[in-house]
Order: C-alpha cells, then sequence, then structure tokens
C-alpha cells in the first residue's frame, strides 16, 4: 500500500508538470523562460535602464547576471517579467542620466554588490515597457576579500569625515580656478571617499557640486558662503578628487563631470531606456496615441535602493534578500512577496496575434513570487569575468 501510494503520488506530480499551459491572462501561470533569453535580458537591460532612471542617488547600477526569470503573459498583449538580477555598482552616479552599458565598472576593491527584484510590464505591440516595483539591497565587497588580493588598496571609509570635506573643498578651490564655469561651485556633498599611504596621506573623494549664485568676474575667497541657484536652473556637477600630502608640499587632482538641466544627450539616453526591444525609434513612434491612452492605466514606479554597511561576513548576493524588507530613498516600499501558487509551465504559450480593439486596460500585476525560476539555465552567466566577487556568489538560490 505505502509503494502504491507513493506510485499515485509521483504520476500526480508528473501530470501537472506536464499539464497544457494555462490559458493566458490574469489567471494564466507563471512561465519560467530561459535566463539566456533574448527576450529575458531585453527585459533585464530595460528593468535596470529604468531602476537607475528612477533613482536620485548614488551611483549607476550595472548587470551582473540574471539570477531568475518569471513571465506572466497578459491577456491582450504583452508580458511581465519578475526578474532578480545581480548587480554592482560602476563609477557613473545617477545624475549622469548615462546608460548603464556606457558606464566603466569599479576596481574590485571599491565594488559595491548586491541584488535587484524587478517587476516590469513589456508590451511591444503598443511600444511599452514599464518598470512596476523593484527593490534593491547593496553591500561594500567585504574588506578581507579585500585585503586577500590588494592588501594595500585604499578601502571606503565614511565620507562625513572632516579629513574628506576638507579634501573636497580643496579639489574643488582647483576645478573653480581652472573651469570656464561663468559661476563658482560649491560642494553639495561627498558620496565616496577613501584614504591610502603613498609618500605621505593621500585623501580620495567623489563628490557633488552645485552652481552658486557668485560669478566668477567677482573674487570670491570662500565659496561656501554663496547662496546655491535656484535647482531649476543650476547647474549639478560629479568630481573625483584627491589630495596627496608629502611634508610640505601638498599635490591636488580634479576632475569634473557638470549636467545641465536639459542635456540633449541624456535626453536621448532617457528616450532610449524606454524603448521596447526589437524595435527602432521610428517604429515605436508610429501610433503614439495607442501608447499613450494604454499608459494612462500604468501604476507610478515604485522602489528603493538600500546600501548595508561594512561587513566582514560572508554574504553572499542571495543572502542579501533577507533585508529587501526596508523603506529607502525616501520612496515606500514596493507590495512583499507573498507564497505563489502558480506553477511553473515547462514550455511557453502559444502568443497570438494581439487584439488591440480590446477595451484598453493596465497590465495584471502578481505579488512577487517566492519560488525562483525551474529553468536549468538559471541563474544565468556572468556579464563580467571578476574574480573578487565570485566567491560571493551562490550557484543557485533556494528561495526568493
Amino acid at each position: 500500500m505505502v509503494w502504491l501510494a507513493w506510485m499515485l503520488f509521483g504520476m500526480q506530480v508528473l501530470c501537472s508538470c506536464t499539464a497544457a499551459p494555462a490559458a493566458r491572462g490574469a489567471g494564466g501561470a507563471l512561465l519560467c523562460p530561459r535566463c539566456d533569453d533574448a527576450a529575458v535580458e531585453a527585459a533585464a537591460d530595460l528593468a535596470l535602464r529604468q531602476i537607475n532612471a528612477d533613482r536620485e542617488e548614488g551611483y549607476v547600477l550595472s548587470l551582473y547576471r540574471i539570477v531568475s526569470a518569471r513571465e506572466q503573459p497578459q491577456e491582450i498583449t504583452g508580458s511581465v517579467f519578475y526578474l532578480i538580477l545581480d548587480v554592482v555598482d560602476t563609477e557613473c552616479h545617477v545624475l549622469s542620466k548615462k546608460l548603464w552599458k556606457n558606464c566603466n565598472t569599479r576596481p574590485a576593491h571599491s565594488t559595491v554588490y548586491g541584488q535587484c527584484k524587478a517587476i516590469i510590464y513589456i508590451n511591444q505591440a503598443r511600444n511599452i515597457a514599464h518598470l512596476n516595483t523593484y527593490e534593491c539591497t547593496l553591500q561594500p565587497v567585504p574588506g578581507r576579500y579585500i585585503w586577500s588580493v590588494c592588501p594595500d588598496c585604499p578601502v571606503d571609509d565614511s565620507p562625513t569625515k572632516p579629513e574628506y570635506l576638507k579634501a573636497a573643498a580643496r579639489s574643488l578651490a582647483k576645478f573653480n580656478g581652472e573651469s570656464e564655469q561663468t559661476h563658482y561651485f560649491s560642494v553639495l556633498n561627498v558620496t565616496r571617499a577613501s584614504m591610502q599611504w603613498v609618500i605621505g596621506p593621500a585623501y580620495f573623494v567623489e563628490f557633488l557640486i552645485q552652481e552658486t549664485s557668485c560669478s566668477k568676474d567677482d573674487r570670491v575667497t570662500d565659496t561656501s558662503m554663496c547662496e546655491p541657484l535656484p535647482p531649476e536652473v543650476a547647474k549639478i556637477g560629479f568630481c573625483k578628487g584627491s589630495v596627496v600630502n608629502s611634508g610640505a608640499e601638498q599635490f591636488v587632482t580634479i576632475s569634473c563631470e557638470i549636467y545641465s538641466q536639459q542635456d540633449p544627450a541624456t535626453e536621448e539616453e532617457n528616450q532610449e531606456a524606454n524603448q521596447t526591444p526589437g524595435k527602432s525609434m521610428q517604429d515605436q513612434q508610429a501610433s503614439p496615441s495607442d501608447a499613450n491612452s494604454f499608459s494612462l492605466h500604468l501604476e507610478k514606479t515604485v522602489g528603493w535602493v538600500k546600501i548595508l554597511p561594512p561587513s566582514n561576513e560572508d554574504i553572499t548576493f542571495h543572502s542579501l534578500r533577507d533585508s529587501q524588507n526596508e523603506h529607502k530613498d525616501r520612496k515606500p516600499v514596493p507590495p512583499k512577496a507573498v507564497g505563489s501558487a502558480h506553477r511553473c509551465d515547462g514550455e511557453k504559450t502559444q502568443v497570438n496575434k494581439p487584439d488591440l480593439t480590446k477595451p484598453v486596460t493596465g497590465p495584471v500585476i502578481l505579488p512577487f513570487p517566492e519560488e525562483p525560476s525551474l529553468s536549468d539555465s538559471c541563474p544565468g552567466e556572468a556579464k563580467q569575468a571578476e574574480g573578487i566577487l565570485h566567491p560571493l556568489i551562490t550557484r543557485k538560490p533556494s528561495t526568493v
């Protein structure tokens, strides 16, 4: 009897896995496409672009690999993708509005890594790619990993320490004296800092600057006394500076990018960030009225990015998800993931020609599924070969 019961149970499981795909729509099953599928890679690219575009603080995140992808075909047309992405930060600040593929990743000793969960709706027929929610948890690479490969490398420190604020002010003074800007700039805030002993203490800083009301036609000795210009007209900049002390000598370097309120190159990248895969910009602009009417039913993107403090513990990409439950960036937390009763079909449903004559409604968004993709191609291959990150990655997560 025990053997018979186990046989019947096995047949039931087998039938549930090989059953015909469920009907499309709100009640349809969540599919498990391959992590190296072109549509999944395009969805991950678009999701990460829109995550970066939605943020106002921090650095542009770059894709390390696709961990899991679940797809929910919609009744009218398009699909909702539920993605788990391993990410690393880059040298670009989010205010630059640069695409992540155009940014350099950081050296191993200053890498910040983490994981993002994103829900994105992609509708090629209506030229729409809309990020619904996202949540990301990041952390600096633990110090012991850095010291094992580069004992002398500088390790990120608290950017609010007085020595770093002084280094930012000193390097900015060099920029104000040499740039062709019409107004002086002042330090807005230091975003990253580290120290290393070279021929003396060397301070390395990254910081934001803002345009002030003080004209360079006037002699100004203390730019901190200058009032910032109104936000709608003021230029914002991102700088990297260093101050190296050697006895009585001091060596200062500075390089800055200045961002205008209306930068043509940035606007072009913003359009590209919302471009659906498989279509040119000309094709996507063929029916703007149709896309606009559908867009009225899309909810505003909600998400956050949380950065954990440095730690020497063995924290993997996937253990970071335990911290993805707090409020960050002054934005509401996305809906909490709940247990998913949706099965994962082994093959995709047949995608019929979309019926654009049906009443326009928004996509059906489910809570983020707890179960990751069952595809043997997930997690996908790493997009970049960086040895120091591999010990921080577990091969496959057990839960989401």
